[in-house]
C-alpha cells in the first residue's frame, strides 16, 4: 500500500513539474506566432504601399520614359541568392530563408534613405507622396527588426549573410532628368518585387516553423 502511494505521488509530482515546461513551450510558440503575424502584416502593407508609390511616381514623373527593358536584373539586389520557384522556396531550410529575407531588407537601408532625400528635393512632389516614401523607409526598418527577432528565437547564434553594397547613388543624383527619373522609378519597382518575395518567404517559413509543414 505504501509503495502504491509512493508511486502515485511520484507520478503526480512529475505531472506538476512537467506542466510549467509544457506551458512555457506553449507560450514561446504563441510569442513566435505573434512575431510571424506582425512581420507578415508589415511586409504585406509595405508591398501594397510600394505598389501605390511606384504607380504614383511613374504617373507624375516618369510616364513618358521607356521601361520595356526593365527586369529584375537591373535591381541592386539581383546578386543576392533569391528563390523564384515555389518548390525551391518550400525545400529551403528555415534559417536560410530568414537570412535571405534579412539580407534583402538590410540592402534597402541606404537606397530608401536617399530616395527620401531625392523625393523631398523634387519640385512638384506633394506632401502625401513624401510622407509615403518616409513610411516605406520606416516599415522596412520595422520589418528588419521583426525578422531578426524571429532568427534569434528560431536559430539562436545563427550569423546573418553578407549583402551587396548599393552602387546606384550616381544615377539617383544625375543631372540628366531621364536618368534621374528612371533611377528613382526603378528603385520603387525593385522594392515592390523584393517585398513581394519577403511576403512569400514569410508564408512558407511560418508553415515550416509554426505548423511543421502541415499547411
Amino acid at each position: 500500500m505504501i509503495q502504491l502511494l509512493l508511486v502515485s505521488n511520484l507520478l503526480l509530482w512529475e505531472c506538476v513539474v512537467s506542466r510549467p515546461m509544457c506551458l512555457d513551450i506553449g507560450y514561446k510558440k504563441l510569442f513566435l506566432q505573434e512575431l510571424f503575424d506582425r512581420a507578415t502584416v508589415i511586409a504585406q502593407y509595405t508591398s501594397n504601399l510600394t505598389m501605390q508609390m511606384s504607380e504614383e511616381f511613374d504617373e507624375n514623373f516618369a510616364k513618358n520614359l521607356e521601361y520595356k527593358a526593365r527586369n529584375s536584373s537591373t535591381c541592386h539586389t539581383a546578386s543576392l541568392t533569391t528563390l523564384e520557384i515555389n518548390e525551391q522556396i518550400q525545400q529551403t531550410q528555415s534559417d536560410e530563408l530568414l537570412k535571405v529575407m534579412i539580407s534583402i531588407s538590410r540592402v534597402w537601408y541606404h537606397p530608401l534613405e536617399h530616395l527620401v532625400c531625392e523625393v523631398a528635393a523634387r519640385k512638384g512632389t506633394c506632401e502625401t507622396m513624401l510622407s509615403k516614401i518616409k513610411e516605406l523607409e520606416e516599415k522596412n526598418q520595422e520589418l528588419l527588426e521583426e525578422m531578426k527577432g524571429i532568427l534569434v528565437r528560431v536559430h539562436p547564434g545563427a550569423e546573418e549573410n553578407a549583402y551587396p553594397a548599393w552602387m546606384g547613388l550616381a544615377e539617383v543624383r544625375s543631372d540628366n532628368e531621364d536618368t534621374h527619373h528612371f533611377a528613382l522609378s526603378n528603385l520603387l519597382h525593385c522594392l515592390r518585387s523584393d517585398t513581394d518575395k519577403i511576403v512569400t518567404y514569410l508564408e512558407v517559413l511560418k508553415c515550416q516553423v509554426i505548423h511543421n509543414n502541415n499547411c
